[in-house]
């Protein structure tokens, strides 16, 4: 039923701008991939078992100008994850003010990252798929507005934005599902381009962050009865304060490209471990094809203070090892080592191999490794 109520939306949006000049683009990928050491790879759900359809999808966006200064754009997406289930990732009415100036309204994405725009356009960037080092978070859209404002000085041109809105999203916490929000979510980027070869960027983002999860419900219903309601609240994600800061840079010169992003993440007032990341890439242009290398690290010290608010005594031992084993659940100290290879075929076309190893040094016999194959394409 969402399926055919997305489709039939977006036919209608293209017919119902006949009088006005309609753009419909899109884009897409097919991906193999398996896991050939380990049970799992971190951000996908392959094993060892060859996966189609996983990190599979297909795309529309369709763009239409309502006039000189107005335009309507959505952007259905179908995940194969999702079973090809299509959904909005955009949908906003835009607003060209001139002199620089222009604004969004509605559905769009949240700008933590270098590629946020292009998040899911596979073709858009020499990766078969993001560094997970630092795109990991399981949500990418929010609802609400954003204004920017253009401008260039000689070699130089920038962009600054300022937007805010909310989020609410379902993702998934100890392999079950939980209902996130992000309430009275404001943040700002800027982005500088020098010469076409040189690009900077810097991003704050901040939210009141909730979290609905049934995997941690039992434990906080037994830290209620027993009388620690403090223990809940400092586990608890209600409307606690979460930030994102961003920084990330790339270089184009030549044959050569360099690709480099930190980020640093935090949810006060929660177990949710203060995480800072990073990933560096390196790549050179050999005609159509194009390896690269790409280094990344995630760390999150556990609030293993929490545990000090339960009483060290026998009969709350259970309990008390509950409690550690939620906190040390979002632990990171992990690296990944990523060899891609890039062939493009054709203008809109290419090819794509990727082989990374992820190594755990949180958890014993955490590592693994995942090899995927694939094709991008945009239309």
């Amino acid at each position: 039923m969402k399926a055919l109520l997305a489709l039939g939306i977006t036919a209608a949006l293209a017919a119902s701008s006949a009088s006005a000049e309609v753009q419909i683009t899109g884009f897409g990928q097919i991906v193999a991939g398996t896991v050939t050491s380990g049970n799992s790879f971190p951000g996908t759900g392959y094993d060892d078992t060859w996966d189609f359809k996983d990190e599979s999808l297909f795309a529309v966006q369709i763009r239409g100008d309502l006039n000189e200064q107005w335009s309507a754009t959505a952007q259905l997406v179908a995940r194969g994850n999702d079973d090809f289930d299509p959904e909005f990732a955009w949908a906003y009415v835009g607003w060209n003010g001139g002199n620089g100036w222009s604004a969004k309204l509605g559905r769009q994405r949240i700008p933590f990252f270098r590629y946020s725009d292009f998040l899911e356009v596979g073709y858009a960037y020499p990766w078969l798929r993001p560094p997970e080092a630092v795109y990991f978070l399981q949500f990418s859209n929010f609802d609400g507005g954003s204004l920017s404002y253009n401008f260039g000085s000689g070699d130089w041109y920038s962009g600054l934005t300022v937007f805010g809105g909310e989020q609410g999203s379902t993702i998934t916490l100890s392999g079950l599902p939980a209902d996130l929000g992000l309430k009275s979510l404001v943040g700002v980027y800027g982005e500088t381009v020098y010469a076409d070869w040189l690009t900077l960027r810097a991003a704050y983002v901040s939210a009141d962050v909730i979290i609905d999860a049934e995997a941690l419900n039992p434990l906080f219903s037994s830290l209620n009865a027993n009388g620690f309601r403090n223990v809940t609240a400092a586990i608890d994600f209600n409307e606690d304060p979460g930030t994102f800061f961003g920084l990330g840079a790339e270089i184009n010169k030549g044959n050569w490209q360099f690709i480099g992003e930190y980020t640093e993440v935090t949810v006060d007032d929660s177990y949710y471990t203060e995480k800072s990341n990073f990933y560096v890439t390196g790549g050179y242009r050999l005609g159509a094809w194009t390896p690269t290398v790409t280094y990344g690290q995630r760390e999150g010290d556990p609030k293993l203070g929490i545990v000090n608010l339960l009483p060290n005594v026998p009969p709350l031992a259970p309990l008390r090892g509950a409690v550690t084993g939620v906190i040390r659940s979002d632990a990171l100290d992990d690296q990944f080592w990523s060899y891609g290879l890039r062939w493009d075929v054709a203008t809109n076309v290419a090819l794509k191999a990727d082989f990374t190893q992820y190594i755990d040094d949180a958890r014993a016999n955490g590592d693994r490794d995942a090899l995927a194959f694939g094709v991008t394409f945009t239309f």
